[in-house]
């Protein structure tokens, strides 16, 4: 039960992170951004990851990797999609907070 409760903690919060650029402000996008990075750095990954799929060695499972395997994705540059992963969406989702909500000014973030 609290593994199925933490597959649904870990992907609300995937989906909060993914939307964030259209409801909250892009100042707190980077520094939520710059938080989760020092996190997955610190931490050698995601907490909830270790807790979801209980392997601490250096190969551990990430949870995209997780949602890869069960859409049939096989063949992918590991490295490289953890870096995107980890460093580049984060700039993805600060930048497109400031193009949409301070540059065009399309979106007003409510937070």
């Amino acid at each position: 039960m609290l593994k199925i409760l933490s597959i649904i903690v870990h992907f609300l919060l995937t989906i909060i992170a993914w939307t964030s650029w259209t409801w909250l402000s892009w100042k707190y996008i980077a520094l939520l951004s710059l938080m989760h990075i020092c996190m997955l750095e610190t931490n050698d990954g995601c907490f909830l990851s270790h807790y979801q799929f209980k392997n601490k060695d250096k190969e551990n499972t990430k949870f995209y990797e997780w949602w890869f395997k069960k859409i049939g994705i096989k063949n992918y540059n590991r490295r490289k999609v953890d870096i995107f992963m980890r460093y580049y969406l984060p700039l993805l989702f600060s930048l497109l907070g400031i193009l949409f909500q301070d540059v065009l000014g399309i979106i007003k973030p409510f937070i």
